[in-house]
């Protein structure tokens, strides 16, 4: 699990916990206060920013 400060705007992680598990996107943006990471995901085809708990992601495979 990375921690706020190994991720940075433009990695790609895979989300792997709750309503958005397995979905994939580059980080927007990291907040280190609140333990959360911005990022965007395709859903049905559009791009959708979504704000979730930064122990919910992963650094993507082949990242």
């Amino acid at each position: 699990m990375p921690s706020a400060s190994e991720l940075q705007p433009g990695d790609t992680v895979l989300v792997t916990d709750g309503p958005f598990a397995q979905f994939t996107g580059p980080v927007c943006a990291v907040d280190r206060e609140r333990q959360r990471v911005q990022l965007i995901v395709q859903i049905f085809g559009d791009d959708t920013r979504i704000d979730i708990p930064l122990d919910t992601v992963e650094r993507a495979p082949n990242a």
